[in-house]
Formats: structure tokens, sequence, C-alpha cells
């Protein structure tokens, strides 16, 4: 996926651009690349609503390898209880590099969806939080096109602000916690969730493919 020209059709509230050139990024600016041989799935780990009593709902993170591309793909199912609650998750360690990038802009995914599961959300933990019994995260939720008709297969740019990150216990936004710090983020999260205070919800199965998650 690096270091070639492609089309990309790009739903609306990604980039509003129809055609961009491919580059390798660069390495200052990634703070996760897939589609190298570096990149391990045992660094991640899962977090899913199994660590409460009715908790049903799981997520594996896994590399895949072909003759001609790696990437790696989150696989989710959301077995949400009566209300909506219900979430799935891998958490991995921030890189110590993430701190220099905290005047950015902020996060740019290039993913792709499949299945049923249409929404997602990058979590990033501090460092004093990891483990904590009321731990907060700062969230930003995303949506993915699931139709490939309207994506013709291509891969999706997510761009993510930093300064849209909020923190959030248990679902409910934390007000009167800190803005976020790059400086103090200790994890960095992918999730998906049944939607137990927001306007939808979601169940099932699902996928999101991962190129790259880079600075801006």
């Amino acid at each position: 996926s690096s270091g070639i020209n492609a089309e990309w059709s790009l739903r609306p509230g990604s980039v509003s651009c129809s055609t961009i050139e491919i580059h390798k990024t660069n390495k200052e600016m990634t703070l996760f690349d897939f589609t190298t041989d570096k990149q391990q799935n045992h660094l991640w780990r899962e977090i899913s609503d199994t660590v409460r009593e009715p908790g049903m709902s799981k997520a594996v993170f896994s590399i895949q390898k072909t003759r001609l591309f790696q990437r790696a793909v989150m696989f989710a199912m959301i077995n949400p209880q009566p209300n909506g609650a219900g979430f799935a998750g891998v958490q991995t360690e921030m890189p110590d590099t993430a701190a220099s990038h905290a005047q950015d802009t902020g996060l740019k995914l290039l993913v792709r969806g499949q299945g049923q599961l249409k929404y997602w959300k990058v979590v990033l933990t501090d460092t004093d939080q990891i483990g904590a019994m009321k731990q907060y995260s700062y969230e930003q939720k995303f949506t993915v096109e699931l139709d490939p008709k309207e994506t013709g297969g291509d891969m999706d740019i997510v761009e993510l602000p930093f300064s849209e990150f909020k923190a959030f216990f248990r679902g409910r936004e934390v007000e009167d916690a800190p803005p976020l710090d790059l400086a103090k983020t200790g994890a960095f999260g992918l999730q998906t969730f049944g939607g137990v205070y927001d306007n939808f919800k979601q169940k099932g199965t699902g996928s999101l493919e991962i190129d790259s998650i880079s600075f801006y």
C-alpha cells in the first residue's frame, strides 16, 4: 500500500479528495505501520466487556500476511446487554515517540470495515490510569463504510483531531478531566461497542482492517 499511486473512493467526512498519491509514510510520523514485518500481534491484548460478569463480547487482533500485502485485522463480536451495553477492544503500549507529536493535529488511520459493526473508537489511556479502579480514557469515535459498492473495496482515511478526544468512564463523559496530553499517554486502544449511551445501537460481528496509524 506504499510507494504507489492509487485511486481512493473516500466516504464523506474522511478526506475531501478523490485522488491522492500514496508515499511511504515518514517514519517519524508513523505510530503503527502494520505493512511491515516489524509489527507483532502478540504485543496487543484484549480489553473487552468480559472483565465484567455479564460481558459476552470478544475481540481478536491478528496480522494478516499474503504474498501481496500485510496488514492488521481486528475481529470483533458484540453481544450487548438489552440496553446496548457491551464493548470489545484491544490495547497496546503507546510508543515513547508519541509524546513528541503533542503539537500535531491528530491521528490518521488507514482502515477498512466489513461485517455488521459500523461504529469504532480510538482509546488513549494515561499511564497513571492504567489499571485504576475508576479508570477514564480519552476517546474519539469514527465510522466505517460497510457497503463495498460505496467504497469500491478501497481503504478509508479517517482523521481524528486531538482536540476532539474527550475523557470517558464507562461510556459517560468525565467533564472535569484535564485535556488530552500525549506526554502522559501510556496505552493505545481500538474498540467497537454496543452504543449504550449513544443514539444508535449495534451488535453482531465485524472486522477492522488496518494498514497504518500515523500523526498528521
